[in-house]
């Protein structure tokens, strides 16, 4: 599923001891121009997360969706929107115990952050409809580093 153009086999192959290397992360500039197209020329990441044992690993594709909140005090917080992975017989991406799942996607050959899973909202029941939303990775590890 993440190669959905072509026919061709797939290049990745999940780790048989279950542990996947991340090597860094992309930033928001870098999702914001995905190079993959779909069979209907649309642009998008494939992206995965291996959720807590409510959903496992599954595959979705982010789309760009990026939304900005300000509360009321003047905070403004930023996530991103994942969806399904369009095929129809997918599953949903999260579900409720997904919360804090890294979601990486694939380059190169290698891993890298996208964000942290904090909520979905399905819309309607239709699986198909579905969005998942994740704090960016590159605001995540600013966080940490503002932190340390």
């Amino acid at each position: 599923m993440f190669y959905l153009i072509g026919g061709g086999p797939t290049t990745f192959k999940f780790p048989e001891e279950g542990k996947l290397r991340i090597e860094g992360w992309s930033t928001l500039d870098e999702l914001a121009v995905p190079e993959d197209t779909d069979s209907e020329h649309q642009r998008f990441v494939m992206v995965a997360k291996d959720g807590n044992s409510t959903t496992d690993l599954t595959v979705g594709r982010y789309a760009s969706l990026v939304s900005f909140t300000e509360n009321d005090v003047g905070v403004t917080s930023i996530e991103i929107g994942v969806y399904n992975s369009g095929r129809k017989t997918a599953e949903e991406f999260s579900e409720k115990g997904d919360s804090g799942a890294l979601v990486w996607h694939m380059k190169n050959g290698k891993a890298f952050i996208v964000g942290q899973l904090h909520s979905d909202q399905n819309k309607g029941g239709f699986t198909t409809n579905h969005v998942t939303y994740c704090t960016p990775g590159e605001k995540l590890l600013a966080n940490i580093n503002s932190a340390c």
